[in-house]
């Protein structure tokens, strides 16, 4: 045997003794990387009836501001509430990127206060969408349901993500009764239904407006303990009870107890921070709700 063989047969036992030496250690041979990920922020903002006679906080003072509010998220979906389709078309030609979805109550066309979502098209492509009433008969155009004062709507997207996990999406945006106790909690059960029958097991946000206390019956019943929707603000670790949580405010910038404006995710969006923008100008405050968001850390698909 050559000397060239007993060196190839040192080197071989040599490396096998210093590969089993290592596993035995627990040392990994190589480190695997982290596959890369993307962070995708999303935000609900009640934009406060157009039409409303508010003197200097209505709609033609403060529509610059609401789109500069949103434009500083760089929200990759963004949901609005109580928005008319005169501000419905301040918004599409401020954000000409995105996809716009939105249902008048009224007619289910423009007439009357829609849900509306926008969604980034370099990001998502949309395809399908709907609206429904949150009533006893969801299917009929402005039916108003239990002991609401005016008849609510959810709106909802499917997407494709063409860059992160998961590569399906569906997103509601909803806006419950400021009057009726009882269609607040029927709304919640409703909405929770129609997220499990359209959404199925996919991932899923529910946004909107709800008019009611992240820490009340209403968000039990539409995000129970067992069920597949948490609430991101207390997912990001937001102390519910501290001063100031509110998200209504009435154009004054001093938001009362209740948080009413609420993200809710399933478990496939890791929920990275989450939080309330109380940002105004020059005193000004662009709705009378504060905008709240999310933002999720997503695997990059390969």
């Amino acid at each position: 045997m050559g000397r060239t063989a007993y060196l190839l047969i040192w080197f071989c036992i040599t490396t096998a003794a210093t590969t089993a030496a290592t596993a035995a250690a627990g040392v990994p041979a190589q480190a695997v990387p982290a596959p890369p990920t993307r962070d995708t922020t999303v935000l609900s903002f009640n934009i406060r009836y157009g039409r409303a006679d508010d003197g200097p906080d209505s709609w033609p003072h403060r529509r610059e501001l609401v789109c500069e509010t949103i434009r500083a998220h760089a929200p990759a979906v963004f949901g609005v509430q109580e928005c008319l389709v005169e501000q419905a078309a301040v918004l599409r030609e401020a954000f000409p990127a995105y996809t716009f979805t939105g249902y008048g109550r009224d007619d289910g066309a423009e007439a009357g206060e829609m849900c509306a979502l926008f969604v980034d098209r370099a990001r998502y492509d949309v395809l399908d969408a709907g609206v429904f009433w949150l009533s006893e008969t969801p299917a009929v155009v402005g039916s108003r349901g239990w002991d609401a004062a005016l008849h609510r709507i959810a709106t909802w997207v499917q997407l494709r993500d063409r860059v992160a996990a998961p590569e399906t999406l569906f997103v509601f945006n909803a806006h419950f009764d400021h009057v009726g106790e009882e269609a607040r909690r029927h709304s919640a059960a409703l909405l929770r239904e129609r997220v499990g029958a359209i959404a199925g097991p996919h991932a899923a946000i529910v946004l909107g407006d709800f008019n009611a206390p992240a820490d009340g019956p209403v968000r039990a019943a539409l995000a129970p303990a067992d069920g597949r929707l948490a609430d991101t603000f207390t997912c990001a670790g937001r102390d519910e009870r501290r001063p100031g949580e509110g998200t209504f405010h009435g154009f004054k910038g001093e938001a009362g107890p209740a948080r009413i404006d609420w993200i809710l995710a399933t478990p496939e969006l890791p929920c990275r921070d989450a939080g309330i923008d109380r940002s105004s100008r020059d005193g000004r405050f662009p709705s009378d709700h504060f905008p709240v968001w999310a933002v999720f850390r997503q695997a990059v698909r390969p």
